[in-house]
């Protein structure tokens, strides 16, 4: 019920609306100044009024909101360049681990030969005892 009454009162609401937007003109400038939630609405009332038109008038208008619109071009090059920039500060810290690990490793097995031998102790020893 609650549904129903939501639904008809945005219908309403969206009638309402495109009536008062009567050209074209006005709803592509009430889109380019609305906040990204009413634009979805309006964008949605736009598409009806297209639905009216026939395909002539549909193609300018849409040309139209094409032209006054900015472009997503700039705003996708953007992310697309973070997210790249982001991958290879990834690469370069996994790099970095990397070569760290195998210095460490290789630092290991020669600091317990430098203990040993650091010690007076050889690795034969044991062949230079007395019996």
């Amino acid at each position: 019920m609650k549904t129903l009454k939501l639904s008809a009162t945005l219908m309403l609401l969206g009638a309402l609306s495109v009536g008062m937007a009567q050209t074209i003109d006005e709803q592509i400038t009430a889109i380019q100044n609305a906040s990204p939630e009413e634009r979805v609405t309006l964008v949605n009332e736009f598409k009806t009024t297209l639905s009216t038109l026939s395909s002539e008038e549909r193609a300018e208008a849409i040309a139209q909101l094409r032209a006054s619109m900015p472009t997503d071009t700039t705003r996708t090059q953007t992310q697309t360049k973070t997210k790249e920039r982001s991958r290879l500060n990834q690469m370069e810290q996994t790099e970095s681990m990397k070569r760290e690990q195998n210095m460490n490793q290789n630092q290991v097995p020669n600091q317990s030969m430098r203990q040993g031998t650091q010690s007076g102790d050889t690795p034969n020893k044991f062949m230079n005892r007395k019996q």
